[in-house]
């Protein structure tokens, strides 16, 4: 079934099978509605309020369509149409290429990272980029059943996620810190401009 500009079912387009057509509508309405909900999950911290509309692209609509938010919802079910979601994840599955990018990227204070749409699953490097939840409370556990959603191979948290929750937690996690590069220290007569 084809849709309305109104979202309304409609008669389906010529040539397309009926239950494809159905498939298509739902992940189409699927999409439409995880994206409502994070853009308005994101809206309502700092680290995002200055994102603009073509951001959106990057940050939302790219990892959505390649299966890379994990949304949660109170009691681990979607609880209806009329339940709110908890909480969010954006991770992305990396190649050693896309790895290598996210690292350039940190290491120069950017945020959000920004990556190609092939990036998002391109590899078995997991990245946990982002946690959007109310509290700290909130993000502790979707950090905690995050681990349900990637079960295979490492996973790499951005800095973002250590300052979101304590080190207690990200240590059950089985997180461990990537050494950074260090700089040398300034001998003690030298100017630094």
């Amino acid at each position: 079934m084809a849709e309305t500009a109104g979202g309304a079912a409609a008669v389906p387009a010529p040539g397309i099978d009926p239950e494809i057509a159905a498939k298509i509508s739902a992940v189409r309405t699927h999409i439409r509605e995880s994206f409502g909900k994070v853009v308005m999950a994101m809206m309502m911290l700092p680290r995002y309020r200055n994102q603009t509309l073509a951001d959106l692209q990057h940050l939302v609509l790219e990892p959505l369509m390649r299966d890379r938010v994990a949304i949660a919802y109170p009691g681990g079910e979607k609880g209806g149409p009329i339940a709110d979601m908890a909480g969010l994840a954006i991770w992305a599955s990396v190649s050693e290429e896309a790895d290598a990018r996210i690292r350039e990227q940190i290491q120069a204070g950017t945020f959000p990272i920004r990556l190609k749409a092939e990036d998002w699953n391109s590899g078995d490097i997991n990245w946990l980029l982002d946690v959007v939840a109310p509290d700290q409370r909130t993000t502790t556990s979707v950090i905690a059943n995050f681990k349900q959603v990637v079960k295979d191979g490492s996973l790499r948290l951005h800095p973002i996620i250590t300052r979101l929750v304590d080190t207690e937690t990200l240590l059950k996690m089985g997180a461990e810190k990537i050494a950074q590069p260090t700089t040398p220290p300034v001998p003690e007569n030298a100017t630094v401009n």
